[in-house]
């Protein structure tokens, strides 16, 4: 009987027993899920706040970009500026520069081409002083009229002349006469006096530079293989006197503008060897330059 009570009131209250185990279990859950919300707002706030960190600091970033590309385009600016205005600054010196660089050159061209025609005038005056000295000493010893001379003709060949010379012709007169028409370029009229002098007068001491002048005219006549021939006849009939070494050098001169340039250096350089003190060597070294052909002293 007993027994039977205890079964029927376990069984009265076991339903009871459950609910309220249910009751306890639901308050625990509600407990974890109000944990569980304190902490996704713990969490989100957090993350909220971390967020709004890094935004700072990526507004930041941008700010310190922003402010780096303002400088370096200021920089940048600056920098342009300065190039133009050292380019402004350096365009009209260098071009004043070379200005005055090229208006030096002409002037070396200038000084040198007066050089050039300073040293032709020199040589010119040196053969009139030479031309005078002759014709004093032939004013003071007048030669007598000898025998016939060789005068190269116009062909370009040597050829003898007979003896017929005016009567009464004068040597000082005739080489004078010869001299002022040269010198006035009155090239045919003084050829034939000088022709006339050496032939009528092929011993005085003025013949060489009658002869000299023959080849002279006919070398600024650009008679090139006349003046070679005159030339030579001063060699040959002349070998010692004031215009030797002048004829010699002539003679090469005119070898090289007939384009005959074997002749040409073989002449420079008997003219080198014979005559190594003449002012003219320098010259002679630079013909043989021209011609392409080594001069003595390069070879030693």
């Amino acid at each position: 009987m007993n027994a039977s009570r205890l079964v029927v009131i376990s069984i009265a209250l076991a339903p009871s027993i459950l609910l309220g185990q249910k009751h306890d279990e639901l308050v625990s859950i509600q407990r974890d899920v109000a944990q569980l919300e304190d902490q996704m707002k713990q969490l989100q706030k957090t993350l909220d706040e971390k967020m709004a960190a890094l935004m700072g600091l990526v507004q930041q970033s941008i700010d310190l970009s922003n402010k780096t590309s303002a400088a370096m385009a200021a920089m940048q600016r600056n920098v342009d500026q300065k190039m133009g205005e050292q380019s402004t600054k350096l365009v009209a010196p260098v071009a004043t520069l070379g200005t005055k660089v090229d208006e030096m050159s002409n002037d070396f061209g200038t000084v040198r081409e007066n050089v050039r025609e300073l040293v032709r005038h020199m040589n010119d005056l040196d053969g009139k002083i030479n031309d005078i000295s002759s014709a004093v000493r032939t004013l003071m010893a007048p030669p007598a009229t000898p025998p016939p001379a060789v005068v190269p003709a116009a062909g370009g060949t040597a050829q003898p002349v007979a003896d017929n010379c005016p009567p009464g012709a004068s040597a000082e007169l005739t080489y004078t006469q010869a001299l002022g028409d040269y010198n006035g370029k009155k090239d045919e009229t003084a050829l034939e006096e000088f022709g006339q002098y050496v032939k009528c007068f092929p011993k005085s001491a003025n013949a060489p530079n009658a002869q000299w002048y023959i080849g002279q005219i006919y070398y600024r006549t650009q008679n090139w293989p006349d003046a070679v021939q005159a030339f030579d006849a001063v060699l040959e009939q002349f070998p010692k006197n004031s215009k030797t070494a002048d004829a010699q050098y002539m003679k090469a001169v005119a070898l090289m503008s007939n384009h005959q340039k074997t002749d040409a250096g073989k002449e420079f350089r008997n003219f080198i060897a014979t005559y190594p003190d003449s002012p003219k060597v320098p010259e002679a070294h630079k013909h043989l330059r021209e011609l392409g052909l080594d001069s003595p002293a390069r070879r030693k």
